[in-house]
């Protein structure tokens, strides 16, 4: 009597579905992954804006000045980065509800405007409470 016997298959894996996974999972992280761009080096001139006409306000406001060279000026007397913070701290003690306004020049340096929001904010003046007044030339049509 003849029983049937078994033929053992072959433990090994099938190469050819992986090797199509593989191939979609790299197609998919390709297409997904974000490169790194190198940031451009750019000269940018920083846009002016033409005078549009609003309400006047009355209200009485210290001024802070940015000239085009950069100098800092508080209520007309220059200021250096360092003698702004204990300025602004001396027209605080003197005036609990003071209120500034911010003249800056088209050709001031944004490194000295983040100086004067750093003088603002250790003197615990609140920087979006200091409205910034920008200057431009009228052009004509």
């Amino acid at each position: 009597m003849q029983f049937y016997r078994r033929t053992s298959k072959s433990a090994g894996l099938p190469i050819v579905p992986m090797i199509d996974i593989l191939t979609i999972l790299l197609i998919f992280f390709i297409i997904h992954t974000q490169w790194k761009k190198t940031p451009n080096v750019l000269k940018i001139n920083v846009p002016t804006m033409e005078y549009i006409e609003g309400s006047k306000n009355k209200e009485v406001r210290d001024i802070l000045s940015v000239s085009g060279t950069s100098e800092i000026y508080l209520n007309g007397e220059k200021q250096t980065k360092t003698s702004l913070i204990t300025a602004l701290q001396k027209l605080k003690d003197s005036n609990p509800d003071l209120k500034l306004q911010l003249d800056l020049d088209q050709d001031a340096s944004f490194g000295t405007l983040a100086d004067i929001w750093d003088a603002l904010t250790a003197v615990d003046i609140d920087v979006n409470k200091v409205p910034a007044r920008i200057e431009a030339v009228k052009t004509s049509n």
